[in-house]
């Protein structure tokens, strides 16, 4: 067994030696500089302003949406709800990292948010206001902004809260 043991660590120091001189080998006969890769800020996503919907009630027990429109941040509500005042705000996010990166921005189909009384409601048309190819601009920034609309069913009431997941990444 200690043969067996001191064979095949012989034979394991064998196959290692040519490839430790092949390395030696590459890194003398090296011409120029080494590339070196600069490095790549991360990117970051911040909100700097959340999607408000506001305050409405139902006219009815019917259905009802709020929309916000994600370039002008106004407001249209329809069906079977009733604004009732308050300023209704278009999110906003701040992306920072390596100037003039193009970005792929992805916002989700819709979510679910829940209020405190334990009724739901659908986010859906979830859209930002950014060309089809988005790229940070001079300063590393891009600041856009997104909308979306909100419907309640069913009479659902209560102080509605959600997330909306914002993930951006280098392309």
């Amino acid at each position: 067994m200690f043969r067996a043991l001191t064979l095949t660590l012989s034979l394991l120091l064998a196959l290692e030696a040519p490839l430790l001189r092949a390395q030696t080998a590459c890194q003398l006969c090296a011409t120029g500089p080494i590339p070196v890769t600069p490095a790549v800020r991360p990117l970051r996503v911040e909100i700097d302003a959340s999607l408000d919907f506001s305050t409405a009630a139902h006219s009815n027990s019917g259905e009802g949406s709020i929309e916000i429109d994600p370039r002008t941040g106004q407001r249209r509500v329809t069906g079977g709800l009733v604004a009732l005042g308050g300023m209704a705000l278009k999110g906003t996010v701040r992306l920072t990292g390596d100037p003039f990166r193009h970005v792929r921005i992805t916002l989700p189909a819709s979510i679910v948010m829940q209020s405190t009384l334990g009724a739901t409601a659908d986010i859906s048309a979830i859209r930002a206001d950014v060309s089809a190819s988005p790229k940070l601009g001079a300063d590393g920034t891009l600041v856009f902004s997104f909308g979306g609309r909100m419907t309640v069913r069913g009479g659902a009431a209560g102080d509605f809260r959600g997330t909306i997941p914002i993930t951006a990444d280098y392309q």
